[in-house]
């Protein structure tokens, strides 16, 4: 049942309603992931470049907590991005031929990721994974760039990346696969997304709570803030896909919880069905604090032939020259 609201909410930070980051998937939940790819072959058929693996995806038991109940671990959004980004970057180092310093340059101007049919959880310990390079064009950031666009399948999770690359390719195809990824600590889509924090400040929720502005503070320490490999890696300290989306999802949930007049602990598992990013340029400063806006876009109540009923919407948000848009669905309680 929809609550009647009058008057906008105001927050200091999103922890004032959310509660404790530490014990939040959106807060500190989703670091403390390992990835794992293994058994990476590639080759090249009818259909183009391939490359294909096995990952594997680790959670501690209290990855999320509601209540006093550890939730189930799933393959999360942000695993598929993070692995999705990896698997992009093989594919076009092993059949282009990017070398260590070209990498660094590359760039993830879209992203679009799209659920499968049932969520993939007993099957952490090992799925399948592959990319395929589908497109390549030229870049509006100018003549001397490129796109690429790869499709990748993670586990029965579908995303297809648009990666922002120099036009002119090096000489590196002959490098190892598993030798590309080397060394994770240092990547901003490998582990060094663990080494930064997202502070969500001065939340403002409005009458509808259907609109939530706020500022965004992004701290970055250890691998995170030096100069390290891979994607994005030559533009940082910089905002990042991850950061926006876990601060879109945070002021999404307060939204959604008021809307309905539910709190957090009482509410269920929040599934991600598609999710889109599009990135206008690749330097992102995180030294100021930077304004978000965020809005669910046709929230709608769903009932069941079981009797139950589920809360969906969109949650768009807008942050630092990135525009994040997820369609979400959760079982009211």
């Amino acid at each position: 049942m929809t609550v009647p609201v009058q008057q906008e909410l105001h927050y200091n930070d999103v922890q004032d309603f959310l509660g404790p980051g530490r014990h939040r998937f959106f807060g500190e939940g989703y670091k403390r992931a390992d990835h794992r790819l293994d058994g990476l072959t590639a080759g090249t058929d009818a259909d183009g470049p391939w490359v294909r693996g096995t990952a594997a995806v680790t959670y501690p038991q209290d990855w999320s907590r509601k209540g006093t109940t550890d939730q189930l671990p799933h393959l999360s959004t942000i695993d598929v991005l993070l692995l999705g980004v990896q698997l992009s970057e093989l594919v076009l180092t092993r059949h282009v031929g990017f070398d260590a310093e070209q990498r660094r340059t590359f760039w993830v101007r879209r992203a679009r990721i799209r659920a499968g049919s049932s969520p993939v959880e007993e099957q952490l310990a090992g799925f399948p994974v592959s990319a395929r390079l589908v497109g390549q064009g030229a870049s509006p950031s100018g003549p001397d760039r490129a796109t690429a666009t790869v499709d990748c399948t993670v586990g029965t999770l579908r995303i297809r990346t648009e990666i922002d690359c120099p036009a002119v390719p090096g000489t590196a195809a002959a490098t190892s696969l598993d030798d590309v990824l080397r060394p994770s600590g240092s990547r901003p889509f490998g582990d060094a997304y663990r080494s930064r924090r997202q502070h969500v400040e001065h939340v403002v929720v409005g009458a509808d709570r259907t609109r939530a502005t706020a500022q965004l503070r992004v701290d970055t320490w250890g691998e995170a803030a030096a100069p390290g490999d891979g994607t994005e890696e030559a533009f940082q300290p910089s905002v990042g896909l991850i950061d926006v989306f876990v601060t879109a999802l945070q002021l999404g949930q307060i939204m959604l919880y008021e809307l309905d007049g539910i709190a957090r602990a009482d509410s269920n598992t929040l599934w991600m069905r598609r999710t889109r990013f599009e990135a206008a340029r690749p330097q992102r400063p995180v030294h100021e604090p930077i304004p978000v806006t965020a809005s669910l876009v046709e929230p709608a109540l769903l009932r069941t032939g079981d009797g139950e009923t589920w809360r969906s919407a969109d949650i768009s948000a807008v942050a630092a020259g990135i525009r994040m848009t997820c369609s979400v669905a959760h079982r009211l309680p």
